[in-house]
């Protein structure tokens, strides 16, 4: 009875070991990769109003899907931010990380909250906070958002 269990114990092993994904390996640069993008790249590029820059970065065929239901193209992205006015993003803004899921050996999702201090439509000062998850894939040897979706945005007071 003893070794009938041992044997389903590595039956069970083994099975498991054979259903991890052959990705699931070392994943650290990637990691750092979409990390600095998300964090920093990003960032930068909407702070610079670099419209040419977010061409380059984002992969082709990218969408938002924003909190009110609506979804916008990669190109009228590019088109806001080559538009958009130089004081509308506040110096103070951090993207906080929760996790990163790869889903495929080409595709991870990254998802984490975005902070700022603003004002809101009426000109009060409020704490900004959204959630958002970004789907990046692999499109000629580099990581490249393809979807993002926004949610949760609220500004709350400032006392």
């Amino acid at each position: 009875m003893n070794r009938f269990i041992a044997i389903l114990i590595c039956v069970f092993v083994l099975a498991t070991e054979a259903s991890v994904p052959a990705y699931a390996g070392d994943r650290n640069a990637d990691i750092a990769e979409l990390t600095e993008k998300k964090v920093k790249v990003w960032r930068r590029l909407y702070a610079e109003r670099d419209a040419d820059g977010l061409d380059e970065f984002l992969a082709d065929g990218f969408k938002i899907l924003e909190p009110n239901g609506n979804v916008r193209l990669r190109a009228d992205e590019i088109e806001w931010l080559r538009n958009a006015p130089r004081d509308e993003r506040p110096n103070n803004f951090i993207f906080t990380i929760t996790d990163i899921i790869f889903s495929d050996d080409d595709v991870a999702i990254v998802f984490g909250h975005g902070d700022s201090t603003r004002e809101n439509d009426a000109g009060e000062p409020c704490h900004h906070k959204y959630w958002s998850s970004n789907t990046f894939i692999q499109q000629d040897g580099e990581w490249k958002p393809i979807f993002s979706h926004v949610s949760g945005a609220a500004c709350k007071m400032i006392e």
